[in-house]
C-alpha cells in the first residue's frame, strides 16, 4: 500500500509540473503569434475560398453566412454545398446567393459518392468548385469574427504554412455539455504545441474541423481528402496526411476568430468527441494496452484527493502533500487553459470531471470501434 501511495504521489506531482510547463508555454506561444498577426498586414493578393458542407443546417447557416459577409478581408468567396438536407438548407443558400455574389451554392444529391464518410464526401464534391488560392474549410454551425479570414491568412504567411488549424471558442448551453466539451482542451494542457509546432512532429498533430485553412496548391499536391487514409475525422486526418508529405502545419488559438455551438448537450458532446478521440491513435493490441494504462493513471490523478484518508491512515503526510500539490498544479493548469479559450468559470474549474469524461469517451469509443458498432453522427453511420 505504501508503494502505491508513493507511486501515486510521484506520478501526480510530475504530471502536474508537466501540465504547468505546457499550459503556460502554450499560452505564451499562442498569444505571441496572435499579437504578431494583429499587428501585421496582408496584401490580400491570395483569394480565399471558404468551403462549407451543410446538412440540415437551417438553424445555424444564416448566422454563419451573415458573419462571412462581414469580413475585413476583401478577396474571398464562399462556396457551400447542401449535403442531402431534408430541411430548408437549400432555400437559405439560394436566398444568400441572391443577396451577395460572394456566395455560390451547390447541391449534393448523393449520386456522386467519393468517400464513405459523409462530410469528407461533401468536401470532395465541393472543393473542385473553389476558385481560391487558399481553402478555409469550416462547419455550418460556426460564426466568424470580421478578422477570421485575414488572421488565418496572416498566420499562413507568417509561418509559411501549408495547413493551419486551431482551437475555436466552444459555446455551450449546459454545464454538463460544457464539462464534456472542455475535454477538447486536453491537448492544450498536456501537449507542448510551442515545441511540437516548430519541429513538425506528426504523431501528436491535431486539428479541429471548425477551422482548417489550406494552401490549395499544397492540397492538390498531396491529393487532398481523396488520397488520405480512411478516417472518420476529416480534420486530424487531413493534417496528418499533409505532414506525411512534408507539408508545414500550424496550430493556433482561434477562440477570438471563430465560435461554435457544435454540441447542444452532454450526450451529443460525448458522441461527437469520442468519435474524434478514437481516431487519434491506431487500434492495435500494443496501442490500446498503453492507452488503457494512461486512462487508469489519468483517473487516479484526477481523483487524488479521494485518497487523502488512506494517506492519513498510513501516516504519509509528506506524500499526501506531494500528491495534492500535483493535483492542484494539474487542474490549475486546466483552469487556465479552459479560461484562455473562453469556457465558463464553472466548467473551467471542473477539470477532474472533464478528464473523467475523456477516459470514458476513449474506452467507450474503442469498444464501439472494436465491436464494429461504429458511430452515428448527424444521421449517418461513420
Amino acid at each position: 500500500m505504501n508503494l502505491f501511495l508513493t507511486i501515486l504521489s510521484f506520478i501526480s506531482l510530475v504530471f502536474g509540473l508537466w501540465c504547468v510547463i505546457c499550459t503556460i508555454c502554450n499560452v505564451i506561444f499562442f498569444r505571441a503569434h496572435h499579437k504578431k498577426a494583429k499587428k501585421t498586414t496582408t496584401n490580400g493578393n491570395k483569394k480565399v475560398s471558404v468551403v462549407i458542407p451543410a446538412r440540415n443546417e437551417e438553424e445555424h447557416l444564416p448566422r454563419l453566412l451573415d458573419s462571412l459577409l462581414n469580413q475585413d478581408y476583401s478577396n474571398y468567396e464562399v462556396v457551400v454545398i447542401d449535403d442531402q438536407s431534408t430541411d430548408s438548407t437549400w432555400s437559405i443558400i439560394q436566398s444568400y446567393m441572391e443577396k451577395s455574389d460572394k456566395i455560390r451554392g451547390f447541391k449534393n444529391d448523393g449520386n456522386k459518392r467519393l468517400s464513405p464518410y459523409g462530410k469528407i464526401n461533401a468536401l470532395l464534391n465541393l472543393i473542385p468548385y473553389a476558385e481560391g488560392d487558399i481553402l478555409l474549410c469550416t462547419d455550418a454551425d460556426t460564426v466568424h469574427s470580421p478578422s477570421s479570414i485575414s488572421i488565418g491568412v496572416k498566420y499562413m504567411e507568417e509561418g509559411n504554412l501549408d495547413i493551419l488549424s486551431g482551437f475555436p471558442y466552444q459555446g455551450v448551453t449546459t454545464y454538463g455539455g460544457g464539462v464534456v466539451t472542455a475535454a477538447m482542451i486536453f491537448s492544450n494542457v498536456v501537449l507542448p504545441h510551442f515545441f511540437l509546432n516548430p519541429i513538425q512532429f506528426t504523431p501528436f498533430a491535431i486539428g479541429i474541423g471548425q477551422y482548417v485553412m489550406m494552401n490549395k496548391e499544397s492540397y492538390m499536391e498531396v491529393g487532398g481528402y481523396g488520397a488520405m487514409p480512411q478516417s472518420v475525422c476529416d480534420d486530424i486526418g487531413i493534417i496528418k496526411h499533409f505532414m506525411r508529405h512534408k507539408k508545414i502545419y500550424g496550430f493556433r488559438n482561434l477562440s477570438e476568430e471563430v465560435s461554435c455551438k457544435m454540441y447542444s448537450d452532454r450526450k451529443s458532446a460525448f458522441r461527437g468527441i469520442e468519435r474524434s478521440l478514437t481516431d487519434l491513435f491506431p487500434i492495435n493490441v500494443l496501442m490500446v494496452t498503453l492507452l488503457l494504462i494512461a486512462v487508469t493513471l489519468l483517473m487516479l490523478i484526477s481523483w487524488t484527493p479521494l485518497f487523502t484518508p488512506l494517506y492519513l491512515m498510513k501516516g504519509e503526510n509528506n506524500l499526501l502533500f506531494l500528491a495534492l500539490l500535483g493535483w492542484l498544479l494539474t487542474f490549475s493548469s486546466w483552469t487556465l487553459g479552459a479560461r484562455e479559450t473562453g469556457f465558463w468559470k464553472t466548467v473551467s474549474i471542473s477539470g477532474s470531471l472533464s478528464v473523467t469524461a475523456i477516459c470514458a469517451m476513449y474506452v467507450h469509443g474503442i469498444y464501439r470501434k472494436i465491436t464494429g458498432k461504429g458511430f452515428d453522427w448527424k444521421g449517418r453511420k461513420v
